[in-house]
């Protein structure tokens, strides 16, 4: 063999292995720029919406109207949650005493959440004083009132036993479902 048969044998290799060609560098390079473009864009909207007098509105209409709850919450339950079968979880059940109507009290004066949800509603009013509202996973709305200290703030995650809270003399706690009240058994049967 000679030194032409051998490049032409050598060029024919060549063409057979596919190579980064300026068509497939110039595809690469404008969709990453098309990606850094709608991070951008993303990161700018967010931003806006943190220090917008209107943050508020847009968070409600994002959050509530859109039913974007629903979605967090399967791709947080699906997707980044990592269970490990190994552990055993300590119990952790929150339990209030009933005292008269819709008031209740603990073993503290700390305002423990029943059960993973997020807060829907933070605010004060005359008849509930001081309140959160937490949105549980079960599609059940409890409502902490006559609060003294809120530690959360609204759209916060909340898990089982997290302190909300505090209350002086007797926390206000209100179950509703579907805008249905219920009372404190129905609930618990509905957690368990």
């Amino acid at each position: 063999m000679n030194e032409i048969d051998e490049i032409k044998r050598r060029m024919l290799k060549r063409r057979g292995q596919k190579r980064l060609t300026d068509y497939h560098f110039l595809k690469l390079y404008n969709g990453m720029i098309k990606m850094m473009v709608a991070l951008m864009v993303t990161i700018a909207s967010l931003a806006y919406i943190k220090i917008s007098p209107n943050g508020e509105y847009i968070k409600d209409y994002i959050f509530n109207d859109l039913n974007l709850q629903y979605v967090t919450t399967w791709v947080q339950n699906h997707l980044l949650s990592h269970k490990n079968t190994h552990i055993k979880p300590v119990s952790t059940k929150v339990d209030y005493t009933h005292i008269q109507d819709n008031f209740y009290k603990n073993n503290s004066n700390e305002v423990l959440s029943f059960a993973s949800g997020r807060v829907i509603y933070v605010g004060k009013q005359e008849v509930l004083g001081q309140y959160i509202t937490v949105l549980l996973e079960n599609n059940i709305e409890v409502t902490y009132g006559n609060m003294t200290d809120v530690f959360v703030s609204l759209y916060d995650q909340v898990e089982q036993s997290t302190i909300l809270g505090t209350y002086q003399d007797q926390v206000m706690i209100i179950f509703t479902q579907d805008e249905k009240e219920l009372d404190y058994a129905t609930f618990e049967e509905y957690l368990s």
